[in-house]
């Protein structure tokens, strides 16, 4: 028996579906018969049958049941679990192979993280996507996986080992990521400045913006969905990928998008990767979005040292 968790159970997730077929969870195996005793018996798992990789470039993250149970393997990445398995937190996704449900992947992964990955592991949970190392852009659509209203409910009521860290990154959850850059530029303006973020309120995400019937016939569109906004500030952070964002006509229809927003008032900041992992145009970012918002954020190297080593975590996931 193998129990598959953490970013590889979530990765799993990815098959919408998924929890339909799979029905209720299981009890999990007595005496941590969950947990596989040994790299030896690897082979003989069906893991291809259950869509699952188990090698060098992508380990596969499994739970032990006590640190002696750890396994040294370039195919495997072991997680010890030594305390009791929270209810509802297995599912049996082949006779060989559990699978962690998504609310216990953030317990799992909270425990041993710091409140911004637990935060944007929540957020991909309550989000629309799924990473995927060989999905185009890195990451599946898919519907969420679960409310955070349900989350913050179940974690209200469960005290067991790495609880506390969910019931705090959950603090910092918003539903209806898109991807997992939406994710990073949301966590970077909205978490604690002690933590290298901004401090923000929440946006809306994924927001309805209505246009004149002349910017409607210019785009074809009766309104514009947006990607991050804060109505109350008149700011919009679109997250242009360089995937999606490369053609000549995208960038026409994202320029006539932008400057017909900027008529109607709105500040719109475009983000990409390179910009955010570039010192100079990430604070530039910050200073305009911070100054529209009228917010301010600590002036100096301590807090920029904060701000990149966040980003740099983020995008690390």
């Amino acid at each position: 028996m193998i129990t598959i968790c953490d970013i590889s159970a979530l990765a799993r997730w990815a098959e919408v579906g998924l929890a339909e077929r799979l029905g209720e969870p299981c009890d999990p195996p007595a005496n941590g018969a969950w947990s596989l005793p040994a790299a030896a018996c690897l082979p003989d798992i069906d893991l291809a049958g259950a869509r699952i990789e188990a090698t060098a470039d992508r380990p596969l993250h499994i739970l032990v049941a006590s640190p002696a149970g750890r396994i040294r393997s370039r195919r495997l990445h072991c997680h010890v679990w030594s305390t009791e398995l929270p209810e509802g937190s297995l599912y049996q996704l082949t006779d060989e192979i559990l699978i962690a449900s998504p609310r216990f992947c953030l317990q799992q992964m909270a425990a041993g993280s710091s409140p911004a990955r637990g935060a944007a592991v929540g957020m991909e949970i309550c989000g629309g996507y799924a990473r995927s190392p060989r999905a185009k852009g890195g990451f599946h659509n898919r519907p969420p996986l679960a409310k955070l209203d349900d989350l913050v409910a179940h974690f209200a009521n469960n005290h067991g080992y790495g609880a506390r860290r969910a019931r705090d990154a959950l603090a910092y959850v918003i539903e209806g990521s898109r991807s997992p850059m939406e994710t990073v530029v949301v966590l970077l303006f909205t978490l604690p400045v002690e933590l290298g973020g901004c401090g923000l309120p929440m946006p809306s995400l994924n927001c309805r913006i209505d246009i004149p019937p002349s910017l409607q016939i210019a785009l074809g569109k009766p309104y514009l969905t947006v990607d991050l906004c804060w109505p109350e500030w008149g700011i919009i952070l679109e997250y242009d990928s360089y995937l999606w964002h490369r053609t000549k006509a995208k960038i026409d229809e994202d320029n006539t998008r932008n400057e017909g927003l900027r008529d109607l008032g709105w500040m719109v900041r475009s983000v990409a990767a390179g910009m955010l992992s570039n010192d100079l145009m990430l604070d530039e970012l910050v200073r305009k979005v911070m100054a529209k918002a009228g917010r301010q954020v600590p002036d100096g190297e301590e807090y920029r040292l904060r701000q990149r080593a966040l980003v740099r975590e983020l995008f690390a996931l």
